[in-house]
């Protein structure tokens, strides 16, 4: 059914772009296929339409509608514009933009504003935050100049977790300098997201932890079975040998840092190195060896 269609429907539906004082909590809203946000007033919808409107429409939470004036800006940048060429050229673009994608859970509770207001709290200045669902969301770190300082968020999701009793994943884009890459670098951001989650390797993923896994989810599911068998079948039952050879790769090879992470001693470990390399042929210490690993490993999970 087209917009035009419903609005025969429910004359007083209304569109996000509409202002802010009239997108509350007084209208039920609901995402297009094509991302457009639009509210029905709650005392026009009964119960069926309600189940009706869900069948077509996705669900919008309510603090997904309520922008600042840029952050509709981008949500017109990222959802409306044609192509990759950014409509409303009369607001300045950024000259060098990243996206952070975040997915919480445990967040029933939540209390949305003190949380976005801590996320903000990671910037010197405040970023447009846009939510995706009642879970996951996404922060447009923007400049106006490149920006040297590169700020890290290992800390900080420490305690958001601690202060918000929920559990955190974060996906990192890379910068991105040229504006005509919003809708581009959003799109393969989302995917790149979307995958982290599913595999859930770490707390905050970035692009390059997520390149790898784009090469493993494309192969077919006899492929990546074959790959593992041919590479890990002598250690695949040996649970604890593998996590040792994942985390030793996963530290660069660095096994004085991979046994402080492990809680063992560096010849324990270098032991458990020692027998994955005689079990399977394939030496971890190397390049080619860590390489081909670390993507049996991937294909494993």
């Amino acid at each position: 059914m087209t917009l035009e269609a419903l609005r025969a429907i429910y004359p007083d539906m209304i569109h996000a772009s509409t202002s802010d004082q009239q997108r509350d909590s007084q209208y039920r809203w609901y995402k297009t296929e094509s991302g457009q946000l639009i509210g029905f007033p709650l005392t026009s919808l009964n119960e069926k339409e309600t189940k009706l409107l869900s069948t077509f429409l996705t669900v919008a939470d309510v603090h997904s509608t309520t922008l600042t004036y840029r952050e509709q800006c981008w949500y017109n940048w990222i959802y409306k514009s044609e192509g990759n060429n950014p409509i409303d050229s009369k607001e300045p673009l950024p000259n060098q933009f990243r996206y952070i994608f975040f997915s919480l859970e445990n967040g029933e509770e939540l209390d949305v504003h003190h949380f976005q207001e801590a996320m903000q709290s990671i910037f010197p200045k405040r970023m447009p935050l846009l939510w995706l669902n009642k879970q996951q969301g996404f922060i447009i770190e923007e400049w106006s100049a490149p920006q040297e300082e590169r700020y890290t968020f290992e800390h900080i999701i420490d305690v958001l977790m601690s202060d918000f009793l929920i559990t955190l994943q974060l996906y990192i884009s890379p910068y991105y300098e040229a504006t005509a890459m919003i809708q581009t670098a959003y799109r393969w951001g989302e995917r790149c997201f979307k995958l982290a989650c599913k595999k859930q390797t770490k707390r905050i993923a970035m692009y390059q932890d997520v390149i790898p896994m784009l090469y493993t989810s494309s192969l077919a599911a006899s492929d990546s079975e074959f790959i593992v068998h041919t590479i890990l079948e002598k250690v695949r039952e040996d649970e604890a040998l593998l996590h040792t050879v994942k985390v030793f790769l996963s530290c660069n090879s660095n096994a004085t840092l991979a046994a402080k992470q492990l809680y063992m001693h560096r010849n324990s470990l270098q032991y458990r190195i020692d027998k994955f390399i005689r079990k399977t042929g394939v030496d971890v210490r190397k390049f080619q060896g860590a390489s081909i690993t670390y993507l049996a490993l991937m294909h494993r999970q």
